[in-house]
């Protein structure tokens, strides 16, 4: 083993500890550490290339590395939800307010999808805090569940005191989500939505977001609206956008602003539209 390989080794298994607070066995934390030198030594997420890694890192024959690779992610007494307690509060710090993205990702080849909600910072990179990964076949009927399940998570592993901002793309926009995030958990939301959903305006007119769009293609912003699907859902605010007749549900966090941070535009008309999350 190289000498560089053996500080740095000490430093993870230091940080893992330190996030654990102490609560992980050592060799758990050995275990992790030797993963997390594999994944930095080959750049790779391959268990195989993993392991590899580890051995180059450690001087070992590969099969050693891999195999090492292999025994701790079969081992069921390593619970991904667990981690998460430790994690989200570790990454959120000394922050009272966060903006949580939420985005599916697919994995044909390994007929997987993983749902993901990561945190928005102002450097322009998004930060993973928590994850579920589930076969293609159950999304059908499920997609839903799993996404409420996820943001429960959210819930739970947020500090106390942090106010929390979902921005999600138009497949997440339904009304009973925007009924759980407001009412249920507690949290605001900025939430594309299809043109075809309809919007109920506060002096009880009612056409469908698209309609809502003014003739010269400028954004009409509907206070106080409600979101029909199945259902009437009061949100509070309803932005219809010339961008393929789209409309942006909001519950509170924003204000129309030149500067994006997360809406719509049509590239070239004169005027772009969109969403800033006031910070």
């Amino acid at each position: 083993m190289n000498s560089n390989a053996i500080l740095q080794r000490d430093d993870i298994m230091e940080f893992i500890t330190r996030l654990y607070d102490g609560d992980l066995h050592a060799k758990r934390v050995l275990s992790l550490a030797n993963a997390a030198l594999g994944v930095l030594t080959s750049a790779s997420l391959a268990i195989h290339a993993i392991g590899q890694g580890l051995a180059q890192a450690l001087g070992k024959l590969s099969k050693h590395g891999v195999k090492q690779v292999d025994w701790l992610l079969s081992n069921d007494g390593l619970v991904v939800e667990e981690f998460f307690t430790h994690w989200v509060p570790y990454m959120v710090g000394a922050r009272t307010e966060v903006v949580v993205a939420l985005d599916w990702t697919s994995f044909a080849r390994d007929a997987q999808e993983t749902v993901v909600a990561s945190m928005l910072t102002g450097h322009g990179r998004a930060t993973p805090l928590l994850w579920k990964t589930v076969k293609s076949s159950t999304l059908k009927g499920n997609q839903k569940r799993y996404e409420e399940e996820l943001l429960q998570v959210l819930r739970e592993t947020v500090p106390d005191g942090v106010k929390v901002t979902v921005v999600a793309d138009r497949g997440f926009a339904d009304g009973k989500l925007f009924k759980a995030l407001s009412e249920e958990l507690g949290f605001e939301y900025v939430i594309r939505m299809r043109g075809d959903f309809y919007v109920t305006s506060a002096k009880g007119e009612r056409r469908t977001a698209a309609q809502w769009v003014r003739l010269n293609g400028r954004t009409r912003t509907l206070r106080d609206a409600k979101v029909t699907d199945t259902h009437q859902m009061r949100v509070g605010t309803v932005v219809c956008v010339h961008d393929e007749k789209r409309a942006v549900a909001v519950e509170n966090p924003v204000r129309l602003d030149p500067l994006p941070v997360c809406g719509a535009s049509r590239a070239g008309h004169g005027t772009r539209t969109r969403l800033q999350i006031r910070q």
